[in-house]
């Protein structure tokens, strides 16, 4: 690994950045993965309703709507190394907070301020990454990026078993966890990254700018929103167990952890505009699929294992061609734009699919996750039409 590093990051300045912006991805991840089902956990057991429990959920995405748009503005002028230490200072506090007041009023505003400190590295990191990759090595780079994601947000979940959900425990262990990740930025020192340049520097101007590519990342967090909230209702609807339910969103995991270095190589071989277009036909295909597969013992798993890796496969290889063509205010910019449709899915998602299923159950899922996908494939076509620069 250490020599297959060096190769994607020749420059070692950059490299010891990359390492320090997976560390800090991998707080996020552990952030996200490890605090939903705990937060979740523990407000049931403290008998609160399910919407109390989904509008906890709904604050992070919220913070992002909010915070996104403004992060191209701060990072133009501000140290980004510190921003990222501040971050993570901030995630601690609020965490060390919800560990000693056990209040729902406290909490709510703490899992607002820890969504705000989220999206900033979410947003920070993925800029920074782009930033310092060479352009022949950028799909590599992304995809051990969002590899590294993908695996601390589905492991993370696991630390219950071992912490449990009640007491101080928990929080204090991730707290912890999060503290260990504030060393590597020893190793951001001597970059000095430079996000003022390009013409571009406004979250809605980039979305005008590159719709193909803000549409991707609309659709793979709408896709993993409304799978992650409502897969498995839909497979207990239609007829299998709790237990094989939660496999589901097992084996999409799995797939997306698999698909990332795959997805990489290729888009440093191969045109990244076909590429993100197979990804999404993959997606298309798979929802499709799902109703006809899903009482299947042995089919069902592999399409699973495939249809996961094409939707994170969506976002990773947007993020390469987004490195690939800006640079500057524009790439912080157009990050910031992918952070806000991560915002807007996540709120949007969940409420998206129920409605549909309470509508034509359980299959409304299937028409949400299908019709996604179609929205991608038409802004991508037309997008060609008009411009035919898909190079």
């Amino acid at each position: 690994m250490k020599y297959y590093i060096r190769d994607i990051m020749p420059d070692p300045v950059n490299r010891r950045v990359l390492l320090a912006m997976f560390s800090v991805i991998a707080i996020y991840g552990l952030t996200v993965g490890f605090l939903y089902p705990l937060i979740s956990i523990r407000m049931e057991n403290w008998g609160y309703s399910s919407a109390w429990i989904g509008f906890m959920g709904t604050l992070p995405f919220l913070a992002s709507v909010f915070v996104a748009p403004l992060i191209p503005v701060i990072i133009r002028t501000a140290n980004v190394s510190k921003l990222v230490f501040l971050s993570i200072c901030a995630d601690i506090f609020f965490l060390a907070v919800m560990a000693f007041i056990e209040n729902i009023y406290v909490w709510f505003v703490c899992r607002f301020f820890t969504g705000v400190a989220g999206t900033v590295l979410f947003v920070v990191s993925e800029t920074w990454i782009n930033e310092i990759a060479e352009d022949r090595t950028r799909g590599r780079v992304i995809g051990l990026y969002t590899l590294t994601f993908s695996t601390t947000l589905a492991i993370s979940p696991l630390f219950i078993v071992f912490v449990g959900v009640d007491g101080k425990l928990p929080f204090l262990f991730a707290v912890t966890v999060i503290a260990i990740g504030l060393y590597p930025l020893r190793w951001t020192r001597d970059s000095k990254p430079d996000f003022s340049g390009g013409k571009v520097s406004h979250v809605l101007q980039f979305v005008i700018l590159a719709p193909t590519l803000v549409c991707a990342a609309a659709v793979m967090a709408f896709e993993e929103a409304a799978i992650m909230t409502l897969l498995p209702v839909y497979a207990i609807r239609s007829g299998l167990t709790a237990e094989v339910a939660a496999v589901f969103l097992t084996v999409l995991a799995v797939g997306s952890m698999v698909a990332q270095p795959i997805l990489g190589v290729l888009a440093d071989k191969m045109n990244r505009y076909k590429l993100i277009l197979i990804c999404a036909l993959i997606v298309l295909i798979g929802a499709v699929l799902l109703p006809v597969v899903i009482d299947s013992e042995i089919i069902v798993w592999p399409i699973m294992l495939v249809w996961g890796g094409a939707i994170a496969g969506i976002y990773t290889v947007a993020l390469v061609i987004m490195g690939q063509r800006f640079r500057g205010a524009q790439l912080a910019a157009g990050n910031a734009a992918f952070g806000l449709m991560w915002g807007v899915a996540g709120a949007l998602a969940p409420a998206s699919a129920g409605i549909a299923m309470s509508v034509w159950d359980p299959h409304g899922f299937v028409v949400v996750a299908t019709a996604m996908a179609i929205i991608f494939l038409i802004v991508y076509g037309l997008r060609r039409h008009f411009r035919g620069d898909f190079k």
